[in-house]
């Protein structure tokens, strides 16, 4: 819209159309600039409402305490040890998956996994998947993890409170814990043997 502009000169000049114009040009202009603050924060209100919200109280519901983990991991739970690969050679559980999270550089800083998500959306395609972390003890990393781990659909995501220092305190590490089982492949008796107890193949032949 043009707003009326009182000029000083005659009605249907050129020197008025131009003037009158101009006004209208700029007032475009700076409408435009003052609007523009708002629809930014109004993009921004959206992409907030929309984006998946993790807040501090999620992970802190989220804590199993070392008395319910066994029973937790019977429940599907997969325990995921988020620390440095150093940490795991002072102790670690076989049945763990290992992903870390973060190192420490030469100066002593925290330099976080690039691949730490990749490597979770590898093991846990599916956003179901029961997911138990553990750290150290149980705070900062796991909460970190926690976060990225449910910004990307996970809903399963539990961290084992007090973490590894806790847990086996409660339950020390054993040899057991410590094996590493390897399947390698052997030559055995043909199936039709296992199956009947009588080789019932002929010259030559295998059935698998």
């Amino acid at each position: 819209h043009v707003l009326p502009v009182v000029v000083a000169t005659a009605p249907h000049t050129p020197e008025l159309y131009i003037r009158t114009m101009s006004f209208t040009l700029s007032s475009r202009a700076t409408c435009a600039r003052a609007f523009a603050p708002i629809a930014a924060r109004r993009t921004a209100t959206h992409a907030r409402r929309t984006a998946p919200v993790v807040r501090a109280a999620d992970a802190a519901a989220a804590q199993v305490s070392i008395d319910d983990v066994k029973d937790t991991i019977g429940r599907g739970f997969v325990v995921v040890d988020i620390r440095s690969p150093e940490e795991w050679q002072e102790g670690s559980k076989r049945t763990w998956k290992k992903i870390c999270l973060a190192v420490m550089d030469e100066e002593g800083n925290p330099e976080l996994n690039p691949y730490f998500l990749s490597e979770i959306k590898h093991e846990f395609p599916n956003t179901l998947s029961r997911i138990l972390l553990v750290c150290d003890d149980g705070t900062m990393r796991s909460e970190v993890a926690f976060n990225n781990i449910s910004k990307l659909g996970y809903s399963q995501v539990k961290i084992m409170q007090g973490g590894s220092e806790a847990y086996f305190e409660k339950f020390p590490l054993t040899d057991a814990d410590k094996r590493v089982w390897k399947m390698e492949q052997q030559a055995g008796d043909d199936l039709s043997t296992l199956v009947s107890g009588v080789d019932i193949r002929q010259p030559g032949q295998k059935m698998y």
